[in-house]
């Protein structure tokens, strides 16, 4: 910010000496000079700073503006960095309107710091040690009736700010919480629930414009107290002016020239007004990325990750416990390169746990989970889901067209490509330029999981795991998408979770959950469940 820093003072500056120099040479033009051409002078020097004030105070804006957002791509690129490391855990220490208003409110908050507070802060200090240097050398009475009430006129707005900074912060808080409500009531609006938020969101609403009511209280009793200082100095300064004239200490013309001098100066105390509530936004945003920061994801990457290779993907004697209740007890199963297995068991029993073990989305409570003998823990997270290609039953998807979506599973995948799989899967009456929606709502469930699916095979891996893939199909579809994941999966190890018969054809061997065990059978003899 140093060069919209510089620009700024030079455009402060350059709008004091334009008034200055426009009230010089008024008062000299009205005298009527016999040599208008002495006038010279000044005309060329107000047109310089007329001109320059508007070009100063258009670069500062731009040069200000671009390293803003500048330094917002910054900031939101590191909080990127920041929420992914929580994965699929993110919601679990951040709603979805908390990481909504650290993307938005609080990025801007820290964005506009230097824009609405330091510029602003430097431009008076600048504009008035001009006023006082040039004015105390033409009288030290004079300096001090122009600039002590401009000193006094920055009391009001630095007394109010322990006021101003508590409501900001108040403010910030309950827009939070209102955006975290509000975008739950619009996910819930399809099915009628939304209405349950209203009350709340009523008396959030109605606490938000109180807040802004009590802000706008201060910033008008703040303004009142700075025109006043302003009628204190222009009057001062005309007082003394007159008497310094009239003594003949001064000359006439000088008299407007620091009359309009001075009512310039007041001008850099305008933004003043949003400093307090600006830096106690700053405050606030920085304290939560700091609180976001302090907390450790469940799933951290070693700090020496071992190379990962290839080979047998491995539960030993696995314990997972949740909320007090152990979901997998003493798991051992080996899926070798190449291998189909199939898993079942009741709702809720832990089957989706165990695929999020192989993924490393959860790490065990007890035992291990290798992939070529080596313990996950001890391998780059990334690495690992490289190789894993994942379906879930949520099928979740972005707000965005078909294409986009499927393409998360190969960026480099031709429209022909992704055509060719989504006609496969009965998808072709879908356009690839298709708006899907937020989290796929566009699409009906059967749609959506088909769209997962076939990301899930577009992308290149090393193992696949497709949970409930067919689970909102009729037959006939179901068929014709168990044809495709055959003909995708070529060497691939997969492992299938699912409630229905006919996705068993598919896999060597089954497995069963249930109770926290798993037990092994072969995939003509599947457990009922």
């Amino acid at each position: 910010m140093t060069g919209a820093a510089l620009l700024g003072l030079l455009a402060a500056l350059a709008g004091v000496g334009l008034a200055f120099s426009s009230g010089l040479l008024i008062s000299r033009a009205a005298l009527r000079p016999e040599d208008f051409l002495s006038l010279t002078l000044l005309v060329t020097t107000v047109r310089a700073l007329g001109l320059g004030r508007a070009a100063l105070r258009y670069a500062e804006r731009v040069v200000g503006h671009a390293e803003a957002l500048r330094g917002a791509q910054r900031l939101r690129l590191a909080l990127f960095d920041t929420v992914a490391r929580f994965g699929r855990d993110l919601l679990a220490f951040e709603r979805s309107g908390d990481v909504l208003a650290r993307s938005g409110a609080d990025v801007d908050a820290r964005m506009f710091h230097a824009l609405r507070v330091t510029l602003p802060l430097w431009a008076l200090v600048a504009v008035v040690v001009m006023v006082v240097a040039v004015l105390l050398h033409l009288d030290p009475l004079l300096a001090g009736l122009a600039g002590v009430p401009l000193v006094v006129a920055a009391v009001p707005t630095w007394l109010a700010r322990a006021h101003v900074a508590a409501l900001a912060r108040e403010e910030s808080d309950v827009t939070r919480r209102h955006a975290s409500a509000l975008l739950d009531a619009l996910a819930s609006s399809s099915d009628g629930a939304g209405r349950v938020y209203a009350p709340a969101l009523g008396v959030m609403t109605a606490t938000l414009e109180d807040l802004s009511l009590r802000l706008g209280a201060v910033a008008w009793r703040v303004t009142l107290l700075r025109e006043l200082a302003f009628g204190v100095a222009v009057c001062g300064v005309l007082w003394r002016g007159a008497t310094l004239v009239a003594g003949g200490e001064v000359p006439g013309p000088l008299l407007a020239a620091v009359t309009l001098g001075t009512a310039a100066a007041f001008d850099a105390l305008t933004p003043l007004a949003a400093v307090p509530a600006a830096s106690a936004l700053d405050r606030r945003a920085r304290e939560r990325a700091a609180m976001l920061d302090a907390v450790q994801p469940a799933v951290r990457a070693p700090a020496m990750p071992v190379p990962v290779r290839g080979g047998p993907l491995a539960l030993v004697d696995v314990s997972v416990v949740r909320a007090g209740r152990t979901v997998v007890q003493g798991a051992t199963v080996t899926l070798h390169p190449g291998d189909r297995v199939s898993l079942s068991g009741p709702s809720g029993g832990g089957k989706t746990t165990l695929a999020r073990l192989l993924t490393r989305d959860v790490d065990p409570d007890g035992g291990r989970v290798t992939l070529g003998g080596v313990d996950l823990r001890d391998l780059d997270p990334d690495a690992v889901r490289a190789r894993i290609s994942v379906h879930e039953q949520d099928a979740p998807l972005l707000d965005g067209t078909l294409r986009e979506n499927v393409l998360l599973g190969d960026h480099h995948a031709p429209d022909a490509r992704l055509r060719t799989l989504l006609d496969a899967l009965d998808l072709g009456h879908l356009p690839l330029d298709v708006w899907v929606g937020e989290g796929g709502t566009r699409l009906s469930g059967g749609e959506r999981a088909r769209v997962s699916v076939a990301r899930a095979l577009l992308r290149p891996s090393e193992v696949l795991i497709l949970d409930e893939p067919t689970a909102h199909l009729d037959g006939t579809t179901e068929t014709r998408v168990l044809d495709v994941i055959r003909r995708e999966l070529g060497g691939r190890t997969l492992l299938l979770i699912t409630h229905r018969e006919a996705p068993l054809g598919l896999v060597m061997r089954h497995l069963t959950l249930r109770g926290g065990q798993l037990t092994a059978g072969a995939a003509g003899t599947r457990t009922a469940i």
